[in-house]
């Protein structure tokens, strides 16, 4: 790493991963990892569906990098699921039992659109069977029909929105006719929905990677928002609220890096430093750029499974000077990787969770039993491998003096200015003191905690009672008579230690969701976005042509009860006779091709094929094929320990240039391809 720095600069270095098996302790060595290697190529899964919503809510409502916008299902008096099954998925804060109130509760209603009859839809008032990949037609169908029969909340646009009548300028143009027709609906069951959304009391939008993944991802992403605008339901009660993840309040950099071959800007994901989408990795190593990428760190991710376009990632692994994987288990790109790193499971360290939730709550779980003694957590690797490469030095003996007493609230202020003056004067700018602090606070304060690894909670707690007092205060009372915000923070931090099941540490004010969310000093929404809006303009005026050579529309990821994306290797674990990765066909297009359960065809996309079982499902939508997300995961045979498959490549389908223009999100949800039968004698063992 240091011969790539030395040579090539910091830039040829990324990192790939964070957040796996659904810990985030990680990114607190990660981060200042990064910070001080001065490296601005960071790649997480959040970029693989999530981050189109913090680049719209950044641009709407200067969002920040800690939030989202969730449904208020739980008190909505009207639910529009689009592209989710929460049912199966379970989406949301207690979907299953929500929706079961949702749906059994005459006074309320429940739409869901889905090209496919799911668990969900059946318990539905309305089932809008879309055309696959068309959901950005119908997000201005149902917008156009609100803004031309005047059905929008025209005292909320002016309270809460700037240039909202460019925006309505804009949907009046909408042909709400030619829409349904692009989506093969009937435009009054288009209109039905639009009216009731709009004339309901409260209204939420509930969506999940059917739109996240579709073409056009990030417009969704903004239709989505000008629904609830248009219609006030957006930061209230009942409607989609802003959620938070337990933290600090940080300011995003008013200039984030851009990716050298496609120029597309960064996003702050769960750091202040931006990130990108992994479907860039490749380009971002195999241009002839001086400035590619030489060496990749993958942390918590197995992208040689997991991330678009296998063929592409094999190729581009091939040109790496440095592939270096942190992982408990030996991945199918652990296998290709020069070094790997192990770190132990989620079970045997201890991890924090900070899922945004409707409240602030906070979970640092201890280690249930003994991993092996090779296995280091991830910051440990992070920290040692910092001071291996010179990065950061060992932290001055009075830090370690000080950091005896640092939780006591009249010694803590002292101790974090010690460590933050100290870090600065070593040079190398913002980041780099950043990341120097963090290190230093975790060789420090560590030893004095119950695992090194807290040091970064404490921080955490410290930072978000001095930023965000107010809502600590909302959920615990004994907060509100220290006067002291040390003080506060160490009981945040007592409560989290003494809390291995979780803590609410914070509450949201839910009736001022929008005012305390909406960053804009005017406190209005910037509803319109002029390039969008071209965008949506081109999209009127024509639709995306149809291919006859790979005429199927393939949904890479059916959810199933027994998808682990690729967690948990080991097959055993799921039950029933299977094949539990089958191609569902409809009936009507099983019979045109002559298929059968059970029989083995062949899919194929412009990037490659696979061979699967079929499965006649009569709630596919013709026309529509899907693939559980089981991967191909390569694991020891019982037996014989020979490794093999267990799931299916759905990423040899898949293509990485054909994604979201404005993050790379990639369209896993319209793979095109053609589906054929294998002959029998042609068929593998």
């Amino acid at each position: 790493l240091n011969r790539i720095r030395e040579e090539h600069g910091p830039r040829a270095i990324g990192l790939a991963g964070i957040g796996g098996q659904g810990n985030h302790s990680n990114a607190f060595g990660a981060a200042p990892f990064l910070y001080s290697l001065g490296a601005t190529r960071f790649f997480n899964a959040l970029g693989q569906e999530k981050i189109q919503h913090i680049l719209v809510d950044k641009r709407l409502f200067r969002g920040t990098h800690d939030t989202y916008l969730a449904a208020d299902e739980h008190h909505a008096d009207y639910v529009l699921i689009l592209g989710s099954n929460p049912f199966l998925s379970h989406r949301g804060m207690n979907a299953t039992e929500s929706l079961k109130c949702l749906s059994g509760n005459p006074e309320r209603t429940l739409v869901v659109v889905d090209p496919r009859i799911t668990e969900t839809s059946r318990r539905a008032k309305r089932h809008l069977r879309i055309k696959p990949a068309k959901d950005v037609y119908l997000l201005l169908a149902l917008a156009g029909v609100i803004v031309q029969e005047n059905l929008a909340d025209q005292a909320f646009l002016r309270a809460k929105t700037r240039d909202h009548d460019k925006m309505l300028r804009l949907l009046a143009r909408v042909d709400r006719q030619e829409m349904a027709r692009r989506c093969e609906l009937d435009v009054t069951d288009i209109e039905a929905v639009a009216r009731e959304f709009a004339a309901a009391k409260t209204a939420c939008i509930n969506w999940d990677l059917g739109v996240e993944h579709a073409p056009n991802s990030t417009l969704n992403s903004y239709l989505i928002r000008v629904l609830l605008l248009l219609t006030g339901n957006l930061g209230r009660p009942g409607g989609n609220l802003f959620v938070q993840t337990f933290g600090p309040r940080i300011p995003t950099l008013g200039k984030m890096p851009r990716a050298t071959v496609s120029g597309l800007e960064a996003v702050p994901m769960f750091m202040p430093l931006g990130g990108f989408s992994p479907n860039l990795i490749p380009e971002e190593i195999l241009t002839d750029h001086p400035d590619r990428m030489r060496a990749l760190i993958v942390d918590a991710a197995n992208p040689m499974r997991s991330y678009v376009d296998t063929s592409r990632f094999r190729e581009a692994f091939a040109q790496l000077d440095l592939l270096v994987v942190i992982e408990p288990a030996m991945t199918e790109t652990a296998r290709v990787a020069d070094y790997v790193l192990p770190t132990p499971v989620g079970y045997e360290k201890w991890e924090i969770s900070i899922f945004p939730k409707d409240v602030i709550a906070a979970q640092a779980r201890p280690p249930l039993v003994n991993g092996p003694a090779e296995a280091l957590p991830e910051v440990e690797i992070y920290y040692r491998l910092a001071r291996a490469m010179g990065l950061v030095g060992p932290a001055p003996k009075m830090l370690h003096t000080l950091a005896k007493n640092a939780r006591h609230p009249l010694v803590t202020p002292a101790y974090m200015g010690a460590v933050s003056s100290l870090a600065a004067t070593r040079g190398g700018g913002l980041f780099a003191t950043l990341g120097r602090s963090a290190f230093w606070f975790y060789e420090t304060l560590g030893p004095t905690l119950p695992n090194p690894m807290l040091a970064s909670v404490w921080l955490f707690s410290v930072g978000y009672a001095l930023t965000r007092r107010h809502q600590l205060d909302r959920a615990l009372p004994e907060a509100r008579k220290l006067r002291n915000p040390f003080a506060a923070a160490e009981l945040v931090f007592e409560k989290i230690l003494a809390h291995p099941e979780g803590v609410i540490v914070g509450e949201l004010d839910k009736e001022k969701n929008f005012e305390e969310f909406c960053h804009y000093r005017d406190g209005k929404a910037r509803i319109f976005q002029a390039d969008f809006a071209r965008d949506i303009e081109s999209l009127l005026r024509q639709d995306e042509a149809e291919d006859a050579e790979f005429p199927f529309i393939l949904n890479g990821g059916l959810r199933t009860g027994w998808s682990a994306n690729t967690i948990i290797r080991d097959p055993s674990w799921r039950k029933g006779r299977g094949p539990h990765y089958p191609l569902h066909i409809s009936p009507e297009d099983a019979e045109k091709l002559g298929v059968e359960n059970g029989t083995l065809v062949r899919i194929e996309s412009r990037r490659g094929a696979v061979q699967v079982p079929a499965k006649v499902d009569a709630n596919t939508r013709p026309g529509n094929l899907h693939l559980p997300n089981i991967f191909d995961l390569q694991y020891p045979d019982p037996v014989t320990g020979e490794l093999k498959s267990t799931g299916i490549g759905i990423n040899e389908l898949s293509d990485v240039s054909d994604r979201d223009p404005y993050t790379g999100v990639p369209n896993l949800k319209r793979i095109r391809c053609r589906v054929s039968v294998v002959a029998t004698d042609a068929a593998p063992a």
